[in-house]
Parts: C-alpha cells; sequence; structure tokens
C-alpha cells in the first residue's frame, strides 16, 4: 500500500469512526448501549449487521439484556455478533480446524501444560500464572520477538535460557495435536488476523478500547476495513493493562476518529471526585479532559487498623479491594476474624457452599423434615467426596422422579443413611463434623451470629479481590489497601512505572459511589495513599 492509499484509508476510518472519552462514572458503556445500540435498532437495524464487542461476557451479557428488555422481538441468536473481542474472532475459524471444548488452552492451564511436559524445569521456576509464559504473551501482543520484550523487563524472574525453554515447550505442546492442535487466546487474534474474513457490517461498537494491545489493534482495523460506522469508548487514565501489551495511546492518538468528551461523573460526589484528581495529578501525557462531580457529597476517611472500618447491616455494596493478590488474601483472612460475609469476584463465598447446603439439608432430616431431590443428591455427593465412600446411587437418583420429597427413614432405606464401612457406625453427621477445621467452625458462628442462616442464603454485599477484577463495576463503599508486594514497590519504579501505578490507584479509587476509605500500612512497600491523603484534607481546608 502505497503512500496515498494509506491516507485516503485513514480519512476513510476518521470520518465513519466516533471516539467516546468518558472519566470513570460519566456513563461509556451506557452511552454505547442506550445512545447508539438502541438508536440504530429503533432505526430498524438488522442486529445480525451490528457487532458489540468488550472484554468481559459481563459486560457482553449486559447490553444484551439491555437491548433484549428495550427491543423484546428480538431474543439471544438475533445478538449472535454480540461477543468478548477473542470469541468473536473465534467464531469465524473453520469447525473442522478449531474446537473450542478439544482443544482451548487458558491462561490457567499454561504453567501446568509446561511442567508437565519438561521435565529439566525445577517448581522453583513455577508460579501460579508462570512469569515467563506471561512475557511470551506480552511480546506477541506488542508485536515484538520474545528476546526483545525479555531484555525490556525491569524484572526478571528467570533467566533467558529457562525463558526460551519454557516457550518452546508450551509451543511443542500446542502442536502436539497435529491437525486439531491446541489454541490459546493469542492464537485467536493471530490467526483471525491471517485467515478470517471478516463480514461487512453495519455498525462496530468497542467497549474498553484503551486495554487493546497492539496485536487487538490490527485485527480491530481488519474489521473496520468492511464497517460502515465504528464507535469506541474507553478513557486512557483507566489503561490499566499495560503489564499485558495494552497501549491506550492507539485510541486517543493513533486510531483516527471524532472525539466525544462525556463531562459529568453520576457516580460519586466533590470529596471522592478531588482525592481522585489528586491522584490523577501525576498521570502525564493522558488526553485533556475536565469533568464535574455528582451532586452528592460522600466522604473520603483513612485508618490503620482494618476493625475500625464501619461495616454496617444496611444493603449498601462493598468493594475491598488489595493491589497484589497476596494483599487480597491477606484481606481474606482480616475479614473472615471480623465475621464478614463475603465473595471474591469469581463468586466464591468465603466458606464451603458444599458444606453448607449438606448441613442444612441434614439438620432438617435430623428434624424430621423432608428434603427434595436436589438437596438429597448434594448431601450424598459431598459424602462421597468426604469419606471416600462406596456409595454409588447414581442409578437409584435416575430411577426417582423430580417432585418427590425424602425423609430420613426412607434415605435410609433406599440408600443406606448411615456409612457401611464405618465399624462405630456413626451418621452423616460425623462425617460433615469431621471435615470442619476449628477456624471454619469460629467463621460459621460468627456469621451466624452476625447474619443469620437467611441472609447467609442470599449473595453476599461484599467483594474482596484485585483492583483489576473490579475495573469496569461500582460499589456504594470502597477500601482500598495500600500495601503492595515487591516488584509493585512505588519508590523504587521509575518515571512510566509510576504513571501506570497511579493509574491502578486512580482505576480504584473511582469504584466508590459513597464513601472511601483508606486502609494504611506500616509494611515497607507501600503505594503511598497516605501522603495523597494529607494533600486531600490540606486541600479541603
Amino acid at each position: 500500500m502505497d503512500k496515498t492509499q494509506e491516507i485516503k484509508k485513514l480519512k476513510e476510518l476518521y470520518h465513519k469512526t466516533i471516539k467516546i472519552f468518558g472519566p470513570p462514572g460519566t456513563g461509556k458503556t451506557f452511552t454505547l448501549i442506550e445512545r447508539v445500540l438502541k438508536k440504530y435498532l429503533r432505526l430498524d437495524y438488522n442486529p445480525e449487521n451490528i457487532a458489540f464487542l468488550s472484554f468481559t461476557n459481563k459486560a457482553v451479557n449486559t447490553a444484551v439484556q439491555r437491548a433484549m428488555s428495550a427491543f423484546p422481538q428480538y431474543g439471544d441468536k438475533d445478538f449472535s455478533r454480540f461477543k468478548t473481542l477473542h470469541t468473536y474472532c473465534r467464531r469465524y475459524f473453520e469447525e473442522e480446524v478449531f474446537d473450542p471444548k478439544d482443544c482451548m488452552i487458558d491462561y490457567a492451564l499454561q504453567t501446568k501444560i509446561v511442567k508437565r511436559s519438561d521435565k529439566r524445569l525445577s517448581d522453583d521456576n513455577f508460579t501460579y500464572k508462570d512469569w515467563s509464559l506471561g512475557v511470551y504473551s506480552k511480546s506477541r501482543n506488542l508485536l515484538v520477538s520474545p528476546e526483545e520484550c525479555y531484555k525490556n523487563e525491569s524484572y526478571k524472574r528467570d533467566s533467558l535460557t529457562v525463558y526460551l525453554r519454557k516457550i518452546d515447550t508450551y509451543e511443542n505442546y500446542k502442536r502436539a495435536g497435529g491437525q486439531r492442535s491446541f489454541i490459546d487466546f493469542d492464537d485467536m487474534i493471530e490467526r483471525a488476523i491471517k485467515e478470517v474474513e471478516f463480514p461487512k457490517l453495519s455498525v462496530l461498537i468497542l467497549d474498553e478500547a484503551q486495554d487493546c494491545t497492539p496485536l487487538q489493534w490490527s485485527v480491530i482495523y481488519k474489521m473496520a476495513a468492511k464497517v460502515d460506522r465504528i464507535y469506541l469508548a474507553g478513557d486512557d487514565d483507566q489503561g490499566i493493562y499495560k503489564w499485558n501489551g495494552a497501549d491506550p495511546k492507539y485510541f486517543t492518538k493513533f486510531f483516527p476518529g471524532r472525539k466525544v468528551k462525556l463531562r459529568k461523573t453520576r457516580r460519586f460526589g466533590e470529596a471522592i471526585h478531588k482525592f481522585s484528581q489528586i491522584i490523577r495529578r501525576g498521570i502525564l501525557d493522558s488526553e485533556e479532559k475536565e469533568y464535574l462531580p455528582s451532586a452528592t457529597q460522600g466522604y473520603v476517611k483513612s485508618y490503620l487498623n482494618f476493625r475500625e472500618i464501619p461495616f454496617d447491616k444496611s444493603e449498601d455494596t462493598w468493594f475491598i479491594l488489595g493491589r497484589v493478590h497476596n494483599t487480597v488474601n491477606e484481606l481474606r483472612m482480616l475479614a473472615k476474624d471480623a465475621g464478614l460475609y463475603f465473595k471474591d469476584n469469581h463468586d466464591n463465598k468465603c466458606f464451603d457452599e458444599k458444606q453448607w447446603e449438606a448441613i442444612k439439608a441434614w439438620t432438617k432430616l435430623s428434624n424430621k423434615k423432608s428434603i427434595n431431590k436436589k438437596a438429597s443428591q448434594n448431601l450424598y455427593r459431598f459424602i462421597r467426596e468426604v469419606a471416600d465412600s462406596d456409595y454409588r446411587t447414581d442409578k437409584f437418583w435416575s430411577k426417582e422422579p423430580d417432585y418427590r420429597d425424602y425423609t430420613f427413614d426412607y434415605l435410609k432405606e433406599w440408600c443406606g443413611l448411615d456409612l457401611p464401612n464405618n465399624s462405630q457406625n456413626k451418621h452423616w453427621f460425623w462425617i460433615l463434623k469431621r471435615n470442619f477445621k476449628p477456624g471454619q467452625t469460629r467463621n460459621f458462628i460468627r456469621l451466624l451470629r452476625r447474619y443469620g442462616q437467611r441472609q447467609l442464603d442470599q449473595e453476599p454485599k461484599i467483594i474482596i479481590d484485585t483492583i483489576h477484577s473490579v475495573k469496569g463495576d461500582e460499589a456504594d463503599n470502597v477500601i482500598l489497601y495500600s500495601k503492595a508486594n515487591y516488584p509493585a514497590n512505588f519508590r523504587t519504579k521509575n518515571r512510566e512505572e509510576k504513571i501506570n501505578e497511579k493509574k491502578v490507584w486512580y482505576t480504584g479509587v473511582t469504584r466508590a459511589r459513597k464513601a472511601l476509605h483508606l486502609l494504611r500500612s506500616d509494611y515497607k512497600y507501600n503505594y503511598p495513599l497516605g501522603a495523597d491523603y494529607l494533600v486531600y484534607i490540606q486541600e479541603k481546608k
């Protein structure tokens, strides 16, 4: 392509692209769904000619549900092009070449694959998410060689030799399937660029555009050539995936388009807005934007002890956020000691739900009440897992009707309520009790005293996780724990790394609707939230 053709292509992109810039809480996703998507549906555009792309299934499902509620004539199948970016690329692969169920490798499996495939690599070279494979993925997303990406890393957990060996082992494993070779998330994008001919569309909508990597922008450029209208939404101040190759400059500067700026947040009031702006001062080279807080006030407060934070029994939602997974684990322990009912962002509750359901079922049976088929199956399944029992009741349950209720005597007669392999003939309750650790018992007692059984059967109002995991979400109250772990030490970072770190904490601060609670730490590695808070107090006066 010569220079004249390239300029012509860029002009075409500019005239058909609208870039929506919005600080936190200004309604970027709302604008994309309510004003853009529904506008075209009201104009009788076929949903099959509209693609809505994001990076999370939650965002995609939200868009589909809102569209279906406003236009009930459409069903799920009509919005077949509402996908995550990777899934959208995957749908155009030929079925005989790629079967997601058999060939997909996600990030959680990568480390296990390498560890099992190459016995030369010691256990010391591995973490939960392998560092070398993470850097290799980053090199692919940055469109540079693995060696170049390795050299640019400020902190090196593996030697160059081990790093390259892991990559070689991983790629050999993927190719071992022959014609049905294995594939990972980066492969989806790379293959789409090389192999896929994307269909012509009327509208392409992309949310969280600041999180796209150069590799992902390459596939977006390819899609854009066959699209009549493009809408991109994002906030470069919340570009917190630099570690994975994301580059917000592609959204702000490199991809041409007319700019629309949202200027008023609906999420938080003056206090949180002012504190967030103190952190944002250190974010240089970002898109110029000014925005106003909502009419509410809210507040920001600092604490030195977790127990000082005023948790209540209201319907308010809470985020308790740490910078890295180690601090999140510490926060989970603090929350358990305080008797809080919580879950993480992956819906894992603070106790064993199977155990809880089994205990409730047993309690009903022991009080001469009946339980339904599902509760009975769960109870037997839990017993089999805990006790390594020889029970095989699958055939029994397949013959039983779904509507039947079960009593203690009936289950004892037909399935064996007592454990046959137990010499003392102890009942199920003994099995349940035996599997309880002292800490779990204390946690349950605290939870029952504070919340009661009815509330424990509902979804927790408190979520504990990393700042990255809740990006795009919001809560009434947010707790930020400033403790960090090496190499996340703020003081040792260079200028660019400090800017990226500020973006992370800026994102965490702006999740709050009503109140922001800063939990400080005396640990030697900390983000200076305490210093930011002092500046906030001085400027407040």
